[in-house]
């Protein structure tokens, strides 16, 4: 495997999906990046519960596929001066990198091993401006759950109708409730758990233009975000009742403004 491209799309890259690598495992291989090498570069990191997949334009020579160690290999990217990198893989999976007048070598390990991410039906997906999903994760995530006992809580409840997207957090002390209305219907009526920490990694790689389109899975939902792709596994059991635990019948009511408020709880 031979390729070569920018240094600052290559730690762009590494930045993105070294979130989802797994840090301690008993298969070692996922404590890796998996680089693919074909019509562009693609990175993938994976921890078996959410997986971050990120490609990369650049000129390939050599196609392949190899589990680079995550943390070596990024230090080394980072520390090399700006301009094309050139990353060559012999087939005993010794790694030369190349970047003007600095080299190194390493170790790679083959992709044999490397378990393969989940298949997500190609459904119908549902687009969302990234700013507006932003928003309902920022806007809810406070409130999950860190009780083990109660894993269904410890995500975010999205609920798609035809009107409205909303994403619900209890934990047990608080709710918090977001709703986004799309400018076109959704042309569907789901509900699923999103964990926290997978919803964690994709806030972090949500910008504010353009849209991402998620498409949902049997037990994974799938996130396409520009380049980027992240899946992650849904969570499985009976989500709190909310509408009923919600009081309707207040008969006070206060507008205020949130600048106003907000400084007078701090002080």
């Amino acid at each position: 495997m031979r390729f070569t491209c920018e240094k600052s799309m290559l730690v762009t890259g590494l930045n993105i999906t070294s979130r989802t690598v797994a840090q301690k495992s008993t298969l070692s291989v996922i404590e890796g990046i998996l680089c693919r090498a074909g019509s562009d570069l693609s990175l993938t990191g994976y921890n078996m519960e959410t997986a971050i997949t990120y490609s990369i334009e650049a000129e390939v020579t050599e196609a392949g596929e190899c589990v680079l160690p995550a943390r070596l290999f990024g230090d080394i990217i980072r520390r090399l001066p700006e301009g094309p990198v050139t990353v060559t893989v012999d087939s005993q999976y010794k790694v030369a990198i190349r970047a003007g007048y600095a080299s190194f070598n390493i170790s790679a390990e083959p992709a044999d091993d490397y378990p393969e991410l989940p298949d997500v039906d190609s459904g119908r997906s549902i687009s969302i401006p990234q700013s507006a999903l932003k928003e309902l994760i920022s806007g809810t995530i406070f409130a999950v759950s860190e009780n083990t006992g109660r894993p269904i809580h410890t995500g975010v409840k999205f609920e798609i109708e035809d009107n409205a997207i909303s994403a619900i957090a209890v934990d047990g002390f608080r709710l918090a409730r977001r709703t986004y209305h799309p400018e076109e219907p959704t042309g569907r009526n789901l509900a699923f758990v999103v964990p926290a920490q997978g919803l964690k990694e994709l806030e972090k790689i949500l910008g504010e233009d353009e849209d991402v389109a998620f498409t949902l899975g049997n037990k994974h939902i799938l996130y396409q975000l520009g380049t980027a792709t992240l899946i992650c596994r849904l969570l499985e059991g009976d989500f709190l009742d909310w509408r009923r635990v919600v009081p309707t019948g207040c008969p006070i009511k206060l507008v205020t403004n949130v600048g106003d408020i907000s400084s007078s709880i701090e002080r």
